[in-house]
């Protein structure tokens, strides 16, 4: 294999740093309204959009994007 992919695959193997929104979430929301939020991060019938919708409404601000990696980590694990 070449260079490029060993380089590639040497950086997809680092830990995920990210940044840190699921703790600025789980403060914002709460003990009860990170229970909630699981709960609809695992019910398939609840897109992601309506979720940082909801969220959004709150008053926390953040990106589509991260919702629906949050979403993607917390189900992984």
């Amino acid at each position: 294999m070449g260079e490029l992919f060993n380089a590639i695959k040497a950086e997809s193997a680092k830990p995920r740093h990210g940044n840190k929104i699921d703790g600025r979430l789980r403060e914002h929301l709460g003990e009860e309204g990170w229970k909630d939020l699981l709960k609809a991060f695992k019910d398939p019938s609840i897109g992601n959009v309506v979720i940082h919708r909801v969220i959004k409404a709150s008053g926390f601000t953040c990106s589509y994007t991260a919702i629906a990696r949050l979403r993607g980590d917390l189900l992984e694990s």
